[in-house]
């Protein structure tokens, strides 16, 4: 599921909201946001690690959607938020991380990880890695 252009500026507008509050104070340090759908309103809340909501969207398409639709859009724009460097205006105590949250705050999966020393591999990077490692040890054990 894509999300439409209103859904995507009204993410971008609580992250945003977020990088405004916490990339002027030099003491605010935030070590991870937690992002929270209501599946009845489509309403995402960002909370801080303090669960304090720190911005709120309303996404129209993720109303009644299953998790497995909502993670791998969110997913998407957080990467490219990141890629053209809008987190790194937050001011992170690294390694730091945004985790989707179910209504209980249980977490269901990280959604973006940053740290400097360590690389997190996703899905698609992982695929077909058990075959390939499969063939290496029975090369090596061939020789």
């Amino acid at each position: 599921m894509s999300l439409s252009k209103q859904s995507r500026e009204s993410l971008l507008d609580a992250i945003l909201s977020i990088t405004e509050k916490f990339g002027k104070l030099e003491n605010a340090i935030i070590t991870d946001l937690y992002m929270q759908v209501d599946k009845e309103s489509g309403k995402l809340t960002i909370f801080d690690d303090d669960d304090r909501p720190m911005a709120e969207a309303t996404i129209a398409e993720w109303k009644d959607a299953p998790k497995a639709s909502i993670e791998k859009p969110l997913r998407s724009e957080l990467a490219q938020m990141q890629k053209v460097g809008l987190l790194d205006k937050i001011n992170i105590l690294k390694p730091f991380s945004i985790t989707l949250v179910d209504d209980k705050k249980e977490s269901i999966v990280d959604l973006i990880y940053i740290d400097d020393d360590t690389l997190v591999l996703d899905k698609e990077l992982l695929e077909g890695l058990d075959k390939e490692m499969d063939d290496f040890l029975k090369h090596l054990l061939e020789e």
